[in-house]
């Protein structure tokens, strides 16, 4: 009994023994296969060799454009102008002077402290001197400012005609101290418009156009007397026209100066550049304005009486290098 308790212990043990057995569930398939040590005998990946890094590269600077200098425009002589190099060189006239310099710009030249005009007349320089009526006889020299070199010429003498006017306006020829003082302001404006700064121009000032048509009532460099009394010698070209008669700048330049002058009256004076300024006086109207800019030929104004007269006409004054000149030396 024993016996058979035993064997059946060890059956039913057995049976539990594979009913608890729990089947594994199935592995997914996969087209890899595991890993075994035939894996450690591939080839390895290659080396990438990596460069060490470098310092920035410095940008390229641009080439800068290549500047070529070209020589301002040279202002050449003007034909009308070659007959001044046989002329006498007197008080108010115009001395010229032949340049050996070769530069390609004109030479700095110098005549009294103030710098004079130079034109190119074929393969030389030619310096164009205003002479003032107050020069003496004799030698006179300019210098080449660049190289230092002098160069000279005579002046010989001129007799000029005299002129006796008669004024009505006394305090034109005798002023009062209130009119003295008033000329004496004057004559500073005056002075320092004729004594424009140097300015270069590509062409030639010259020759000057004449402007007004008219008779030539008196020339320039008149020994004056006025009511019997000597006075300075005349400075201008006077030019006798109905009054209103239009006036025409004599070149093209800059309205320097404008003003209503106790001998001059209504007053233009246009800076043209190279030293030559020219004056319109006794005006009866004015069409300009101080720094405007006119055109050879432009209308500035018309005829009239103003200041100091006798009658309507024009006195015109042409300026070189700061002298008074006789204008018609230049005129056209």
């Amino acid at each position: 009994m024993i016996q058979f308790g035993k064997f059946l212990i060890i059956g039913l043990c057995a049976l539990a023994s594979v009913s608890c057995a729990i089947p594994r569930p199935p592995q997914p398939e996969t087209d890899q296969e595991p890993p075994t040590d035939i894996d450690k005998t591939q080839p390895p990946a290659p080396t990438v060799s990596v460069p060490p890094p470098s310092e920035p590269s410095q940008p390229t600077p641009p080439e800068r454009p290549t500047v070529v200098l070209t020589p301002p425009p040279v202002a050449q002589l003007p034909a009308s102008l070659v007959s001044l190099r046989d002329k006498t060189i007197v008080p108010g006239g115009i001395a010229w002077v032949s340049l050996p310099s070769q530069s390609d710009t004109p030479p700095q030249i110098m005549y009294d402290e103030r710098q004079v005009m130079v034109l190119r007349d074929e393969e030389q320089w030619v310096a164009l001197i205003g002479i003032p009526l107050s020069a003496k006889l004799g030698k006179h020299t300019v210098i080449d400012q660049q190289i230092g070199k002098r160069y000279s010429f005579q002046v010989k003498n001129k007799k000029y005609k005299t002129q006796r006017l008669n004024i009505k306006n006394k305090r034109k020829v005798n002023p009062n101290r209130e009119d003295l003082q008033r000329i004496k302001r004057e004559r500073k404006l005056m002075k320092a418009a004729l004594a424009s700064p140097w300015r270069t121009t590509s062409t030639s000032p010259l020759p000057l156009m004449q402007p007004i048509q008219g008779r030539f009532s008196s020339p320039f460099g008149l020994r004056r007397y006025f009511n019997g009394q000597r006075r300075n010698p005349h400075s201008g070209l006077d030019i006798a026209a109905r009054q209103g008669t239009p006036i025409a700048a004599a070149a093209a330049g800059k309205v320097v100066n404008i003003g209503d002058y106790f001998y001059t009256g209504n007053t233009i004076i246009i800076d043209h550049g190279q030293s030559v300024v020219t004056l319109y006086a006794h005006l009866n109207t004015i069409a300009v304005e101080t720094e405007q800019t006119v055109e050879r030929g432009e209308i500035i104004g018309t005829v009239g009486k103003t200041g100091r007269v006798t009658g309507p006409h024009l006195h015109w004054g042409v300026s070189m290098n700061n002298t008074m000149i006789d204008p018609m030396l230049v005129m056209k």
